[in-house]
């Protein structure tokens, strides 16, 4: 399997920023010790989730710190940004790594911050705003000073880029990238063009329904085989793991860490039968239908099985390895949630999925790319 580690973290206040941007700086580096594929990092304005809130920034500072693994956005809000801003951000990283960056990018979240006059736009609206910023991207990656000036605009920018895009990318025509989306839609158009998918937290027979799409879609199109089998491995999709000596340590510790809204999100149903179950014997017992994307309404239960894996070594191996074998090689690892009192809790967890969980499952590694390598 290909684990990438996501560094998304949440806090209580601005008391836990330092704590946790520090861990996941110091989890990012053992990943990529242990053989991750890659890092990722997200964005997220004025909340208590992702607190370093610049996610290419903090790309920027991990660049030159990871030696092998990957590193990736997961995502940038692309609707929020100007496109040639991102463009050229995203060539730079390239070249920092060596070719080993990717840039995850949707249009971002309904109600994203009234910060932005976007906050209000329709779905409709930020899926159009997000095609017309990425066909500007990609044609400005394609774009060559001898071209003359390219013009562009979207619903958000117009203008003329007049001499060349700088840097360019360590790969040619651009750096890798990937659509983060939940949307059916969405991901038989992204396979229709060959691009990169990034999924959400699913169940394996959700998860599963959605790869095939994606693998048909990227047929059907006449792709050549070697590309699918690319795209396929960078289908991630993103769990969140705790790992226990054994189940009953890891629930133990689970049920301190996993309270308030971690648990109780705005869209999970409750059932008043369940009212002070401990969240193991939530977990286990029937979840019912599970939704077709987070977000939707769905069980407490079928929140948890989609969202989280925790365990022993040998559970976490186990429930990682049906998503493997479900077609679903690539899993984004999120280490660190809940409150930061004591940061030895996320480091023993990390330690006991790195040195016996992961070699229950087998590791794989992406290849870095020769320079220009497309």
């Amino acid at each position: 399997m290909y684990f990438s580690l996501f560094l998304g973290p949440g806090v209580r206040g601005p008391h836990e920023d330092r704590r946790a941007i520090t861990l996941g700086i110091e989890q990012a580096i053992a990943a990529d010790a242990a053989g991750f594929t890659a890092v990722y990092v997200g964005e997220q304005h004025f909340n208590n989730y992702e607190p370093y809130a610049d996610g290419l920034t903090m790309a920027a500072f991990l660049a030159g710190r990871l030696r092998r693994a990957y590193l990736g956005t997961s995502v940038i809000p692309l609707v929020l940004h100007h496109p040639l801003f991102v463009a050229e951000r995203a060539n730079l990283l390239d070249q920092l790594t060596g070719g080993r960056f990717i840039l995850g990018m949707s249009s971002g979240r309904p109600r994203e911050g009234k910060a932005w006059h976007k906050h209000d736009l329709a779905p409709a609206q930020r899926a159009r705003l997000f095609d017309q910023k990425l066909e500007v991207m990609l044609r400005a990656w394609a774009h060559r000073a001898s071209d003359g000036p390219l013009e562009f605009a979207t619903d958000d920018e117009h203008g003329v880029m007049e001499g060349r895009m700088m840097p360019a990318s360590y790969r040619r025509p651009h750096p890798l990238y990937a659509i983060g989306t939940n949307t059916p839609a969405k991901i038989a158009e992204a396979g229709r063009r060959g691009q990169k998918v990034h999924l959400g937290p699913f169940d394996p027979v959700g998860a599963a329904r959605l790869a095939t799409l994606y693998r048909t879609s990227m047929q059907e199109a006449g792709h050549p085989a070697a590309l699918i089998e690319e795209n396929l491995g960078w289908l991630v999709h993103t769990k969140l793991v705790l790992v226990g000596e054994t189940d009953d340590e890891a629930w133990k510790v689970a049920e301190h860490l996993l309270t308030g809204p971690m648990v109780i999100a705005p869209w999970v149903r409750r059932d008043p039968g369940q009212d002070g179950w401990p969240l193991r014997k939530i977990y286990e017992a029937d979840p019912g239908e599970f939704a077709p994307a987070m977000g939707a309404p769905e069980s407490q239960g079928a929140y948890l099985r989609r969202t989280m894996v925790i365990g022993s070594p040998e559970t976490v191996a186990a429930e990682l390895a049906a998503y493997r074998d479900a077609g679903l090689p690539h899993v984004h690892l999120r280490f660190i949630f809940g409150p930061l009192d004591d940061p030895d809790v996320f480091r023993r967890s990390f330690r006991l999925f790195t040195d016996e969980a992961m070699p229950r499952v087998g590791v794989d590694t992406m290849t870095a790319p020769g320079e220009g390598q497309g």
